[in-house]
């Protein structure tokens, strides 16, 4: 498993590096390949908010500075890791600028995991961080939670602390079948779970659950008209497999057949059907109605 860590500390032997350190060794003799990003010996500006990277060149933001050497590690990796002091109830004010600029991408990649690693001089002085946590990364980009760690006062660089963070990074495990959201799919009594895979959209369609729509039997689909979200037009493709799930061109399209005549159509593909429940798709009425919702077993 590929994880980026990215420190918020601007203190090189400080206690959140101490924290780091002891999260990585043990992650690394799992396996796993760990890239540390020191965020505060970086050159990394707050957003702008100019909508550049939504409007003209997408996932690019326009401020040329060392959050370039971030973009392309943390697209390509499993799990973040952010690391902080705690200032004001909340990260540090370098860290959050980092933060902030992940809009510019919007859902990394491959994200399936996140951990929070924070340390302070006093205890309950977490709230405000863990919220941003929480919210901007578990429940927004739908990532497992793989634990928050704090040190308050002598907890810090404690032989105690570290060898608790060694025992968590050691015990990461790489992404799997529990890591996959499933699409809920529910018309009438009959309900079937579909795989969202890892595009853009799929994800954006996550953040708009649960929905309602009702469309018609076209003889190889159900078409329901839905507002397009997010789309990166890079991540379409020409045709689809029977079972696959389209979210497109304002349309939301239950793929059960046609494969062999689909070459010719551009599809944004966030989804996919067992062929058990593709089969069970067909049986329903010429017009039917679809409760859309979400499943993650890693919540659980």
């Amino acid at each position: 498993m590929k994880i980026i860590i990215l420190n918020g500390s601007p203190r090189p032997r400080g206690n959140t590096a101490a924290m780091i350190e002891a999260y990585k060794s043990g992650a690394e003799s799992a396996g796993h390949m760990v890239t540390v990003f020191d965020v505060c010996r970086m050159n990394i500006k707050g957003c702008l908010a100019c909508e550049y990277c939504h409007t003209k060149a997408f996932r690019t933001c326009v401020q040329q500075d060392d959050m370039q050497k971030i973009y392309p590690v943390l697209d390509e990796a499993d799990m973040i890791v952010l690391a902080s002091p705690v200032y004001y109830h909340g990260f540090s004010g370098q860290l959050q600028c980092a933060i902030n600029r992940i809009y510019a991408p919007g859902y990394p990649k491959k994200l399936k995991k996140a951990a929070l690693l924070l340390s302070s001089g006093d205890k309950g002085v977490y709230d405000g961080a863990i919220f941003a946590y929480q919210n901007s990364f578990i429940e927004y980009l739908h990532l497992e939670d793989m634990g928050i760690f704090t040190a308050a006062g002598s907890e810090n660089k404690s032989d105690e602390l570290l060898d608790k963070l060694k025992a968590a990074g050691a015990a990461l495990t790489e992404p799997d079948d529990h890591n996959i959201a499933r699409l809920v799919i529910t018309s009438g009594d009959l309900t079937v779970k579909a795989k969202l895979n890892d595009s853009m959209a799929a994800r954006d369609l996550m953040n708009r659950l649960p929905m309602t729509v009702t469309g018609f039997d076209s003889g190889i689909d159900y078409c329901c008209e839905c507002r397009d979200g997010a789309l990166d037009e890079s991540e379409m493709q020409d045709g689809w497999e029977n079972g696959d799930i389209n979210l497109s061109g304002g349309w939301f399209a239950i793929l059960y057949g046609g494969e062999e005549q689909s070459a010719s159509y551009h599809q944004m593909i966030v989804a996919h059907l067992t062929e058990e429940d593709n089969q069970l798709i067909q049986t329903l009425p010429k017009q039917a109605t679809f409760q859309l919702s979400l499943e993650e077993l890693y919540r659980r």
